[in-house]
């Protein structure tokens, strides 16, 4: 028996899903900057504490709306937890830490790298990349290893120890995004993403207790731009963002969504030197543009690839490619 290919989608259809691949792009890129905002009245544990609890409400309920509570084995919960952990109590650990240490330009830059360090952490579980891909990851670890080398200079505000803790936060989530795309195959994108992110927080959240904040300097109240930041992160840069990149991948496919990744990075860099005010060297801009042009490269769809919308023979691969990360 043959499955009937879907329609292919309209023209509209494509506009509006690159708008949304477009607009998330845009609020990754806009997430570190709040962040970095944020992260000037209130300490990391209790911005991550405030984004997971709104964040995971959501998306929880957005799941067990659309597929119902999940009847899954207790190796299963495990296993999603585990993986969560580190996606999340990790990964938050890391990255928030490394928004401290850097300007939120530079700490932008970990939505470029993770693309590039999926790539050779791949070829542990015996994945294999090409000579274009190759190039690509060399590229970016030369502009990497650049910035490190840019931190000795006198006077720079990007930190070694900030840099290590991004690399660090960037392998991790690369791991979590290897492990993502079996497990979202096999138990959905959307209840692997919410539950993952719940029960992978819960070791953070413990952590996170005993110094949680909500007063800003001398007893005053938070001031109202922490409290838009928090909620534009925790809905914009992970609920919005999440559906509108799922629902474009769905209509133009992995190999079309996947590339507009790297530009997250670059409307970090702009937004953080628009609103932060932040002045990085020209030198810091070059091995920013190195790393991104090596991002961009391995990341490239292949030549003969399928990009259009996701077919039932395509959709084990290609959907888990365009998994969202939650930030």
């Amino acid at each position: 028996m043959t499955v009937a290919a879907p329609p292919a989608p309209t023209p509209a259809a494509e506009r509006l899903a690159l708008a949304g691949v477009l607009l998330t792009v845009f609020l990754w890129g806009a997430n570190v900057v709040a962040l970095k905002a944020v992260l000037g009245v209130l300490n990391a544990e209790t911005t991550n504490t405030v984004r997971v609890l709104i964040a995971g409400t959501v998306l929880v309920a957005l799941a067990v709306r659309a597929h119902g509570w999940p009847r899954w084995d207790a190796r299963t919960w495990l296993t999603v937890a585990g993986v969560g952990l580190l996606g999340n109590t990790l990964f938050q650990a890391f990255f928030l830490t490394g928004i401290t240490l850097n300007p939120a330009g530079v700490a932008g830059l970990v939505n470029g790298l993770v693309p590039v360090l999926v790539l050779p952490l791949g070829l542990v579980l015996g994945q294999r990349f090409t000579r274009r891909q190759g190039l690509g990851v060399a590229t970016a670890f030369a502009g990497l290893l650049g910035l490190l080398a840019l931190t000795r200079v006198p006077g720079m505000s990007v930190t070694p120890g900030g840099l290590l803790w991004l690399l660090a936060a960037g392998v991790v989530w690369a791991l979590y995004t290897l492990f993502n795309r079996p497990l979202s195959a096999r138990l959905g994108t959307l209840p692997f993403v919410a539950f993952s992110l719940v029960l992978g927080s819960v070791p953070y959240l413990l952590y996170a207790l005993p110094h949680l904040q909500f007063g800003g300097e001398e007893g005053a109240g938070l001031p109202v731009f922490a409290w838009l930041g928090l909620g534009f992160s925790a809905l914009g840069a992970n609920v919005v963002a999440y559906l509108a990149w799922a629902g474009g991948a769905q209509v133009l496919g992995a190999a079309r969504t996947s590339v507009w990744q790297a530009l997250a990075p670059v409307i970090a860099l702009a937004l953080s030197a628009a609103l932060l005010r932040e002045r990085l060297p020209a030198s810091v801009w070059g091995m920013a543009a190195v790393i991104l042009i090596g991002a961009t490269v391995a990341n490239w769809p292949e030549r003969g690839r399928t990009s259009g919308p996701l077919h039932p023979g395509r959709r084990l691969q290609e959907a888990n490619e365009s998994s969202p990360p939650v930030q």
